[in-house]
């Protein structure tokens, strides 16, 4: 028995060897730049620069996404490939008073992430692959991790951060659409500097099985109200059906940014 563990366990560790060789090839080509050039993406204090310049309405791509558009489900959105087909489409969309977000770690080693994130970093070679076959190398895209900050730095101006979002926000009437349940435990209170905020709720779950009920309801909102989506892939295309007709929407991770 101890004999064909031991087989076992050298079998297990010689299937791995081939990812593990590509899992370090793949760290050393991200460090080294290689993919640096590949697409344009703003950092995440120029696309905040572009924020502050420009009224504009934007989503924001990650893992998560991109798994859902490759067929895959994640903890909080089964596969629907309805919803993959769209996200896939959204990511070369290029239109005037729309802007499309992807990681900019994704593609630059920068120093000041966290430590879960760099290493997080280092194993997206599918990730990079995808977006390099699916984004156009002529758009120009925002950070994602805009709305991400305090999930994705080790080191950064948190207090100049927050204070240039809330002046974004300040004096707005704003609605936000979620998941029940997802603004229970917010340690920051960003939208305390809006005139008023009101909410729409749809389900924390597999969001999009509502998605015609929750386009339906978003669109009896005043148009002059900023319109602040955070339901995961399915805020994607919400803001994006959202922006043709008439609203300007952000597709976030919380009101805590």
């Amino acid at each position: 028995r101890l004999w064909k563990k031991k087989a076992k366990a050298l079998q297990n560790k010689a299937m791995a060897f081939p990812k593990r060789v590509y899992r370090y090839c793949e760290k050393r080509k991200y460090l080294s730049g290689a993919y640096e050039n590949k697409l344009h993406i703003l950092s995440t204090d120029e696309t905040l620069t572009a924020l502050e310049n420009l009224n504009f309405s934007f989503l924001r791509f990650g893992d998560g996404e991109i798994a859902i558009a490759n067929g895959q489900g994640i903890p909080f959105q089964e596969a629907n490939e309805t919803l993959g087909g769209r996200l896939k489409e959204l990511l070369t969309v290029q239109e005037e008073g729309l802007k499309v977000g992807i990681p900019y770690y994704y593609m630059h080693p920068i120093k000041n992430m966290n430590s879960f994130v760099q290493n997080f970093a280092y194993s997206l070679g599918k990730q990079r692959k995808y977006l390099l076959a699916n984004c156009k190398k002529e758009n120009v895209y925002i950070d994602t991790a805009l709305t991400q900050v305090y999930q994705t730095y080790g080191e950064y101006d948190f207090d100049a951060y927050y204070t240039r979002m809330q002046n974004l926000l300040e004096g707005k009437d704003v609605t936000v659409i979620c998941g029940e349940g997802v603004l229970d435990k917010l340690e920051y209170k960003a939208l305390d500097v809006c005139h008023s905020v009101e909410y729409v709720y749809g389900p924390s779950m597999n969001a999009y099985s509502e998605y015609d009920k929750l386009l339906e309801q978003a669109k009896k909102i005043d148009k002059n109200r900023l319109v602040l989506v955070i339901l995961g892939p399915t805020a994607k295309v919400l803001v994006y059906d959202l922006y043709k007709a008439g609203y300007t929407a952000w597709d976030i991770t919380s009101p805590a940014f």
